[in-house]
Formats: structure tokens, C-alpha cells, sequence
């Protein structure tokens, strides 16, 4: 899948500083933080075009600076194709949401927004290659990227969260929204970073105490 390697999921920070942190700790979730507040009056989209489409790409290391460019050149070459692609990638981040917002609040899983992820994930298939890791054997994509690979990575990551055991460690943060893994021992993080909104909630709460009458 080019010349990017995935980023550790460690690495929250991403390779741009436009674009949100990868708190996530899965592909398909960090894709789905790219809206900030979507709960909110005035929610925040990061991704208003194919060309923030294919440097979120870079942004989370699916591919490299170049191939990004690349992408972009590409795009305003056939402006209706990346379009139609780009709305595309979005319907399955917003279907992504669905999914596991219910998950986290243990709500059911409309069966519309499963199909969506399937197609995509079927399309996905089509264009891969079973060859052998060093675990075994997985699914490889062509070198070259194109439009639709974006999406059909979220859509990887996705079905493999949901035939996961991590599958029952995705949690909402109560502050911002944000989905998020929560990967500590005992389960017991509450927000999307400690750092962020855990600090954000303990000020707020401080604040209120210093000025209760």
C-alpha cells in the first residue's frame, strides 16, 4: 500500500498539525474523529475535500508527502471522480460513527449502516492480494494508491475491530465525543486523553467548587 508505513499507534500526533490527533487507537476510530463536537451547534469537519481526504492519508502514514501530492494533482485532474469518491469515503465514516457510538452505548447496530461497511470492505478485497506476514498470511494492496484507498483501509480496520475482543474496549468520551480504545489494563479510562479532556473536566470541576456559595 505505497511506500507509507502506519503509524504506531503510540504516536497520537500524526504527521500534520492540521489535523486532529490520532487518539483513537484504530484507524476506523480516528477516521471517525475527524468531526470535532458533531454533538454540538457547530460541529468542526476537518475534511472538506478530496485533498484533506488524501492528506488525512498522509496525516495517519497510509502513504507518504509525495504520494499525497500525488493524489491531489490527480484530483484536480478529474475533479468529478475524486468528488464522487471523496463523498463516498464520507458516507463510510459517517457510517463508521453509527456503528460504533451504538457499540459503545450498547445500542443496536443498524443493519444498513453493516451493509454500507461491507460493500466498501467487498470493494476493498477486490483490489487486494493474499500473501504471506509474519504471522501467517493477510491482505495486501496494490503499490500504486488511488482514490479509494483511504477508505478502503478504514474499512479494513474497521471489520477487524468488529470480529476483535477490542471490540468491547470502544468507549465515547464523555467530554468531547470522541470515540476512542480504551487499552488499559483494567478498562478503566474514561476520556480520549487524560492530557485533553480529563484535564479539561478536573479545571471545570476545580472552578465550580472555588465558586460554589
Amino acid at each position: 500500500m505505497g511506500k507509507g508505513n502506519p503509524l504506531p499507534r503510540s504516536t497520537k500526533k500524526g504527521r500534520r498539525s492540521d489535523f486532529p490527533r490520532l487518539l483513537g487507537g484504530n484507524l476506523a476510530l480516528d477516521f471517525v474523529n475527524t468531526v470535532e463536537a458533531r454533538s454540538g451547534e457547530h460541529p468542526e469537519e476537518f475534511l472538506q475535500s478530496y485533498k484533506d481526504l488524501a492528506h488525512w492519508g498522509e496525516h495517519v502514514a497510509l502513504f507518504s508527502f509525495a504520494q499525497a501530492e500525488r493524489l491531489e494533482k490527480q484530483a484536480a485532474r478529474v475533479p468529478k471522480t475524486a468528488a464522487a469518491e471523496f463523498r463516498k469515503t464520507q458516507a463510510l465514516r459517517e457510517a463508521l460513527y453509527r456503528i460504533f457510538f451504538a457499540l459503545a452505548r450498547g445500542e443496536n447496530v443498524s443493519q444498513a449502516d453493516l451493509a454500507d461497511l461491507q460493500s466498501h470492505y467487498i470493494d476493498a478485497l477486490k483490489s487486494a492480494q493474499l500473501s504471506s506476514t509474519m504471522q501467517g498470511y493477510g491482505w495486501h494492496w496494490e503499490q500504486d494508491i488511488n482514490f479509494a484507498t483511504v477508505g478502503w483501509r478504514c474499512a479494513q480496520a474497521a471489520v477487524e475491530l468488529l470480529g476483535s475482543e477490542n471490540l468491547a474496549r470502544v468507549k465515547e468520551c464523555p467530554n468531547c465525543g470522541w470515540l476512542f480504545l480504551d487499552q488499559s489494563k483494567n478498562t478503566s479510562r474514561r476520556w480520549c486523553s487524560m492530557e485533553g479532556c480529563g484535564s479539561e473536566v478536573k479545571s471545570r470541576r476545580q472552578y465550580a467548587r472555588q465558586h460554589r456559595h
